[in-house]
């Protein structure tokens, strides 16, 4: 797929797709009547495994919401109780979509194996993943949005792929663990330009 094709696939839930959803009661998640969108997760999942033949992972889905940490309509939450209840969660290799803040402030999250045909990671995807250490891309992902991996203070680990053609502003901002960005041999120079100057020194080919 060509980027702007990649670019047009939806990843917010439409009306339509809500009234018509089905539930999983096994994953407490709901998909699209066609099963390749997951539209949304609720009763707070800690462990979902999606089914296969699912192609997107809708915006928002496992992310963080204010009712999660049990406070009044109102109430300051302080930033140590603003994690969504989602610990380990497997994807299919049929997912080529997440979402933007899919899962933001999963903050229970360690590691996740993103599947081998994702070719798009939305905004704010997985930002404030408080406990996730590695990140490895598959091959086939094209696309990562602005601020995708803002404020995983825990990752310190970061492969790239070949295929990578966008990497969207802040994408790794307040990772202040990270040490290490493995980037293909002989990527260089085309991962300097696509990564702000101060990620330069992290680099390294393999």
């Amino acid at each position: 797929m060509t980027l702007e094709q990649i670019l047009a696939v939806p990843t917010a839930p439409s009306k339509e797709e809500l009234d018509r959803d089905f539930w999983d009661g096994d994953n407490c998640v709901s998909y699209s009547a066609d099963g390749k969108r997951l539209l949304d997760a609720e009763n707070f999942p800690s462990e979902v495994t999606v089914r296969d033949g699912c192609e997107v992972i809708c915006d928002d889905v496992f992310a963080f919401q204010d009712y999660m940490a049990g406070k009044r309509i109102g109430q300051e939450i302080p930033l140590e109780d603003r994690s969504s209840y989602l610990e380990r969660i497997t994807l299919p290799n049929s997912i080529t979509h997440i979402g933007a803040a899919a899962f933001c402030e999963c903050g229970e999250l360690m590691k996740i194996k993103l599947p081998t045909s994702l070719l798009y990671i939305g905004p704010s995807a997985f930002a404030d993943c408080w406990q996730l250490e590695k990140i490895s891309l598959p091959a086939s992902t094209k696309i990562i949005g602005p601020a995708a991996f803002q404020g995983c203070v825990n990752l310190y680990q970061v492969k790239l792929n070949k295929a990578l053609e966008v990497i969207g502003e802040e994408a790794f901002d307040d990772c202040e663990s990270l040490e290490t960005i493995i980037i293909p041999h002989g990527t260089l120079d085309r991962f300097m330009k696509l990564l702000p100057k101060e990620l330069h020194p992290l680099l390294e080919e393999l």
